[in-house]
C-alpha cells in the first residue's frame, strides 16, 4: 500500500501502540562528554550522517560520531575559536584559527588540504555560499572571498577587525560587520561596498564601545539584525543598509541574534536577560537568566529555546525557555558556556563548555525550520541563506483530522464536533471505518459503523455503509483525490461528502449490529487549497480503555509555517455536561511519528499555567476546575503529522473528550 500523507494519518494510528519514545518537557539526560583537553568555544557542526565537527583551544579541529568517539583530530598552529563550516557536499570542513590562517580539512580523514594566510589571526566563522565559495573576515580588517580549492578571489579592507561572522543572503550579497561599528553590505563576486552603516553616537550612550561581536542574523524578507557593545541592537534593510528601527538594553550585546518559531528575534545581552522582539522593533517579553557573552539562542521545532547564562567563573546555566520566555528547565555546568548549542534532526543537543568537553545530551526536539533558528543558521554553520524563498503566509490550516476509538453504545458512542470557520462553504469527507482497518492490522474493529451527522438544527444525515450513500459514485474517486485509503466494495465501513456552510457539526459513530471493536472517525478536507473557509475548532468524544484502546487523535497542519494550537483532554469536566461514566484522570500526549513532543497531566500543573488560562478562554474553550485531573497544553506545530493520545492515569478508563483549538486562526 502506497501512503499519501493524508492516508498516513490513519495508518498510523493503527499502528500506534503503546511502544514509543519519550520526550521529557525538558533537557534529557547527558549521554556523553569527549574530553577535547582544552575550552570548547565555538559551536559545533554536523554533517547529514551526524557526525559533529569542532575545534578548542589547544589549536586542534575534532571530528567524533553521534556516539562520541574520535574520527580525527587536525592539529593547526593556535587557538581555534572559529566555528567550523562545512562544504556544500560535506567533504571539506573550513575554520579559522588564531596562528593567521583558514584551514580546509577533508571531512572524513582530517587531513589537510589547504590553508589560507591572512594578516592577523582569525575569531569570526566561515560562511559558505551555494557554489562553494568560502567568505570569512579577519582581525586584520579584511573580507576573503576564496574559492573551494583555497585560491583568493578578492580580498576587501573594510577597517577594524572582522570578529563577526560573515553572512550570505537570498540573492547571496555579503553582510559584514567590524569593530569600529560599521555594518556592509559586500558585492559576492568582487567584493566591492554595496552600503556601508555606521552604529551613531547614541544619546546618553556617548562612552560606550561601539563595537560589534554580535554576528549578523537574516531574516530572508529584507532586515539584517545585530547587537552592539553601545547596549543597542539594531535592524537595518539589506537593500540599502537604512535603520529600520534599534531598541536599547541595559548591558553589551556580544551575542548573535536567531529566530522564533514565532518569527519573533531572540537576542541575548550581558545585562542578564534575554529579549524576544518583534520584526519591528516592539518587545514581546524579557527574562532574566543570567549575563550571557557570546552565545545565540537556539529554536526547536516546537518553539522552545536553548541559551545559555553566566553566574560565575565556576557556575554557568543552560536554559530551557517555553517561546513565550518561561524558564522551564536550568542545567547546570561547572565553567563558562560560550559555545552555542546544536540540535541534530535526531533531537540529541550538543553544546561545549570551557571545562574542555563537548556534551551530548538526550532531547528528542528536532530544530525549528525558522529562517535562522540557531548561531550561523544551520546544522552545517554555513551562515548562508542563499536562495531563501519567503514562505507564503495565510495558507496555514488544519487538514484532516481523524479519531481512534471504540464506540461502546450510549454516552460511549464517539461523537466529533467540528467548526467550519472563514468564508463560504466547506466540503468535508467524513468516514467511519471499521472493517476497513482490518487491512492495517487492525484485529478487533467495528464490525458495522454507522454514522450521523448534526448541525445547529439537529440531524440533517446518516450514513450506513458507504455503498448506500447519495454519493456512492464518486466517493471512490473523491476518497482517492484526498489520499484516504480506498473501502473495499460492500464492505460495511460508513462514509459521505458533505458541504456544509459556517457552523459547529457533530458527527456520532455508533455500532449497527455486529461485533464491537475499534472504528476511525475521519475528516477530510475536500475543498481545494486556496479555499476560504477552514476546520477550525475539533473535539471527539469516546471511550478511553487501556492497552490499544486508548483514544488516538490524528491531525495534519499543511501550509508553509507553524501553526499555534491548543489541545485538551477532558475527563473530570465532562460530568458537569451530565457524563455519568467521565475519566477521572486524563493523560495527553502529543506525537511527532513516535517521538512524544509535549505531555501534560493535570492543566493546572502546566508551568505556564497562567498563559494557558488566558488561550483557554480566548479559544472559547470551557473553563477547567482546579484539581479536576484534566489535561491540556498549548504548542507551535511546524507543518507536518501529528497524533494525540489520551490515556487514564494507572490505566483508568472511562469517557474523554480530546479538543483541538486553531490559536492562531487561518
Amino acid at each position: 500500500m502506497t501512503f499519501s500523507r493524508y492516508n498516513r494519518i490513519a495508518f498510523v494510528l493503527c499502528l500506534f501502540a503503546a511502544s514509543y519514545i519519550k520526550l521529557n518537557a525538558e533537557i534529557g539526560n547527558e549521554l556523553w562528554r569527549f574530553s577535547a583537553g582544552d575550552v570548547v568555544f565555538g559551536s559545533p557542526t554536523l554533517d547529514s550522517s551526524g557526525n559533529i565537527y569542532f575545534g578548542a583551544l589547544n589549536g586542534r579541529v575534532y571530528s567524533i560520531d553521534d556516539d562520541g568517539n574520535e574520527r580525527w583530530s587536525a592539529q593547526t598552529g593556535d587557538w581555534v575559536e572559529s566555528s567550523t563550516a562545512l562544504s556544500p557536499d560535506e567533504s571539506t570542513i573550513y575554520v579559522g584559527s588564531w596562528d593567521n590562517s583558514l584551514y580546509a580539512i577533508d571531512s572524513a580523514s582530517g587531513v589537510v588540504k589547504w590553508t589560507f594566510a591572512t594578516g592577523s589571526l582569525i575569531f569570526s566563522s566561515p560562511a559558505v555560499a551555494e557554489d562553494g565559495t568560502v567568505y570569512f573576515g579577519g582581525a586584520d580588517g579584511f573580507v576573503y572571498g576564496l574559492s573551494p580549492d583555497g585560491i583568493s578571489l578578492w580580498e576587501t579592507l573594510i577597517g577594524g577587525e572582522v570578529d563577526a561572522s560573515i553572512a550570505v543572503g537570498p540573492n547571496g550579497n555579503l553582510y559584514a560587520a567590524t569593530s569600529e561599528g560599521v555594518v556592509l553590505s559586500l558585492d559576492r563576486d568582487s567584493g566591492e561596498e554595496i552600503w556601508s552603516f555606521q552604529v551613531p553616537v547614541e544619546p546618553g550612550a556617548e562612552a560606550r564601545d561601539i563595537k560589534i561581536s554580535s554576528s549578523c542574523a537574516l531574516d530572508g524578507e529584507g532586515g539584517i539584525y545585530f547587537g552592539c557593545n553601545n547596549h543597542f541592537f539594531y535592524a537595518l534593510n539589506t537593500d540599502d543598509g537604512s535603520l529600520k528601527w534599534k531598541y536599547e538594553m541595559g548591558g553589551e550585546i556580544e551575542a548573535s541574534p536567531t529566530f522564533g518559531i514565532d518569527g519573533n528575534v531572540l537576542v541575548s545581552s550581558r545585562d542578564g536577560s534575554i529579549y524576544a522582539l518583534t520584526r519591528l522593533g516592539g518587545l514581546v517579553w524579557k527574562t532574566d537568566i543570567g549575563p550571557n557573552f557570546y552565545t545565540a539562542a537556539v529554536v526547536d521545532e516546537i518553539g522552545r529555546i536553548y541559551v545559555s547564562s553566566f553566574i560565575d567563573n565556576a557556575l554557568s546555566y543552560l536554559n530551557l525557555l517555553s517561546p513565550d520566555g518561561a524558564i522551564l528547565q536550568r542545567v547546570p555546568f561547572t565553567g563558562i558556556i560560550d559555545s552555542s548549542v546544536a540540535i541534530t534532526p535526531e533531537g540529541r543537543l550538543y553544546l561545549g563548555n570551557n571545562d574542555g568537553n563537548l556534551y551530548a545530551f538526550s532531547n528528542e526536539g528536532r530544530l525549528s525550520n525558522s529562517v535562522w533558528p540557531k548561531f550561523r543558521g544551520n546544522l552545517a554553520s554555513t551562515g548562508s541563506i542563499e536562495g531563501y524563498a519567503v514562505p507564503s503566509p495565510n495558507r496555514e490550516r488544519i487538514y484532516n483530522i481523524a479519531l481512534r476509538g471504540s464506540p461502546g453504545g450510549g454516552e460511549n458512542d464517539i461523537i466529533a464536533g467540528f467548526a467550519v470557520g472563514g468564508s463560504g462553504e466547506k466540503k468535508l469527507l467524513v468516514r467511519a471505518v471499521g472493517p476497513g482497518l482490518e487491512d492495517l492490522g487492525v484485529v478487533d474493529y467495528l464490525e458495522d459503523p454507522i454514522i450521523r451527522f448534526y448541525g445547529s438544527g439537529g440531524q440533517f444525515g446518516t450514513n450506513d455503509d458507504w455503498g448506500t450513500s447519495s454519493s456512492a459514485t464518486i466517493l471512490p474517486s473523491e476518497m482517492a483525490r484526498l489520499g484516504a485509503f480506498a473501502l473495499e466494495d460492500g464492505s460495511s465501513d460508513s462514509a459521505d461528502l458533505l458541504t456544509l456552510e459556517g457552523g459547529v457539526y457533530t458527527a456520532i459513530v455508533s455500532n449497527d449490529g455486529g461485533e464491537g471493536g475499534i472504528a476511525l472517525v475521519e475528516i477530510y478536507n475536500g475543498d481545494p487549497d486556496d479555499s476560504e473557509s477552514s476546520l477550525a475548532n475539533v473535539a471527539m468524544r469516546g471511550l478511553v480503555g487501556t492497552g490499544d484502546e486508548v483514544l488516538i487523535a490524528g491531525f495534519y497542519i499543511e501550509g508553509n509555517l507553524p501553526k499555534r494550537i491548543l489541545l485538551r483532554a477532558v475527563g473530570a469536566g465532562l460530568a458537569a455536561q451530565e457524563v455519568s461514566s467521565v475519566l477521572a484522570d486524563t493523560i495527553l500526549r502529543l506525537f511527532r511519528g513516535q517521538t512524544v513532543i509535549e505531555s501534560n497531566d493535570d492543566w493546572d500543573a502546566h508551568p505556564e499555567k497562567a498563559q494557558l488560562e488566558l488561550f483557554m478562554s480566548s479559544a472559547g474553550a470551557f473553563a477547567l476546575e482546579e484539581g479536576s485531573g484534566d489535561s491540556a497544553i498549548f504548542v507551535w506545530l511546524e507543518p507536518g503529522l501529528y497524533t494525540a493520545i489520551v490515556s487514564g492515569k494507572n490505566d483508568q478508563t472511562g469517557i474523554a473528550l480530546v479538543e483541538l483549538y486553531d490559536l492562531t486562526g487561518k
